[in-house]
């Protein structure tokens, strides 16, 4: 941590040399201090994890680029198992953005060049449940395109006042034949359509992300609506995804579903697998999670959700119990950007061991002892 907040600093002092700076972060911290194991003295169950700490620096350099920052020190320890972080910041991206559109002065057409050090992704619009099955980006399913993180670039656009978003990127090492093989080419090739700009509150995503090291050839659609009437709002949104080749995973989808009205929100998400060489023939419907919340006030609520297993992905992941797990808490929000969790959280014991259980509170599968326990989380983005 000291080391990320002296590379911070030195950056904070070298802000006068760009033309605009902005400083913005993320730091989350958790604990869970849970049962014993096996109802008994033979192990520790608390645990205390440093999640994420990050500071993101953006500097204007003339009219029309600007370089981009992320400082990021990842923690995950036990402190009763004696185990601590190495606390080494590394720069999760470094690179710079050119508006060309704006340098040659195109009407109507944005075109931008990213290069430098970064993992690239798609736009991963859809991400509102609690449990967030309808989210690509997760390790249940084939996951969310995305370049490694090394040195490449970036091309992106828009036309007709932003409805189509096209984007390139590609990353330089994995360009030619390598080690006297085949031609290998990672690239992330995909399209953005946002109809908000003709009064539509629909996002269409689709794209194609080729990984040679990963034997990945992934396409993917991902969808999203989103209303909003006064003080209510409806949305809808889910992906499919098909691996070509990859690891027999096949095709993947997930669909979530959520409302919120007059300081209530409730939400259903879902997910599985059409292929019949990964989980097993049975996992077309494979996780179920549903939550809610509710704030009383401003900054004072209380949420709750309950996690389930089906299929053959029940029987292989999860020791064959439906049951996930549940959670239930109060949620504190005293500034803008500034959330404190008080909670508890009981877990499927086979689901945690398996290391697929998806919480909707702790930005983690590891949960002190077997069936989880207390937890208090600390999230500030500022």
């Amino acid at each position: 941590m000291k080391k990320l907040l002296v590379l911070a600093m030195v950056l904070v002092l070298a802000a006068p040399l760009f033309a605009e700076m902005t400083i913005f972060g993320e730091f989350d911290y958790y604990m869970v201090n849970g049962f014993e194991k096996d109802g008994g003295d033979n192990g520790n169950s608390f645990v205390d994890n440093w999640d994420k700490g990050e500071v993101d620096f953006k500097g204007t350099i003339g009219d029309y680029s600007q370089i981009r920052i992320e400082l990021e020190e990842d923690g995950d320890w036990n402190r009763g198992n004696g185990t601590y972080p190495e606390g080494t910041p590394s720069f999760n991206y470094f690179r710079v953005v050119t508006d060309w559109g704006k340098f040659f002065g195109l009407d109507g057409i944005g075109i931008k060049t990213d290069i430098g050090l970064n993992s690239w992704e798609t736009f991963d619009n859809v991400d509102f449940t609690g449990y967030n099955y309808e989210n690509a980006d997760s390790e249940l399913f084939i996951g969310n395109p995305s370049t490694t993180k090394d040195f490449g670039a970036k091309i992106s656009a828009d036309f007709v006042e932003g409805l189509v978003q096209p984007y390139f990127a590609w990353q330089f090492d994995t360009f030619g034949v390598k080690d006297g093989g085949d031609f290998e080419f990672e690239c992330l090739i995909g399209s953005g359509f946002d109809f908000n700009s003709l009064g539509l509150p629909l996002w269409l995503e689709a794209y194609f992300y080729n990984s040679p090291a990963e034997d990945l050839n992934t396409f993917g659609v991902e969808a999203m609506y989103d209303l909003a009437i006064g003080d209510m709002n409806f949305k809808i949104g889910g992906f499919l995804l098909s691996d070509t080749n990859g690891d027999d995973r096949g095709e993947s989808w997930g669909l979530g579903i959520g409302f919120e009205a007059f300081g209530a929100a409730i939400n259903v998400s879902g997910g599985g697998y059409f292929g019949e060489d990964y989980w097993g023939e049975n996992s077309a419907f494979s996780v179920l999670g549903i939550d809610a919340e509710y704030f009383f006030l401003d900054w004072l609520g209380v949420n709750a959700g309950a996690s389930f297993a089906f299929g053959d992905f029940k029987e292989v992941a999860c020791g064959d119990e439906a049951f996930q797990s549940f959670e239930v808490g109060v949620v504190v929000k005293p500034d803008k950007g500034v959330c404190y969790k008080l909670g508890y959280i009981y877990a499927n014991e086979d689901a945690v061991a398996g290391g697929r259980l998806v919480t909707r509170t702790l930005n983690t599968k590891k949960l002190a002892g077997e069936k989880g326990g207390l937890y208090f989380v600390t999230k500030i983005d500022f």
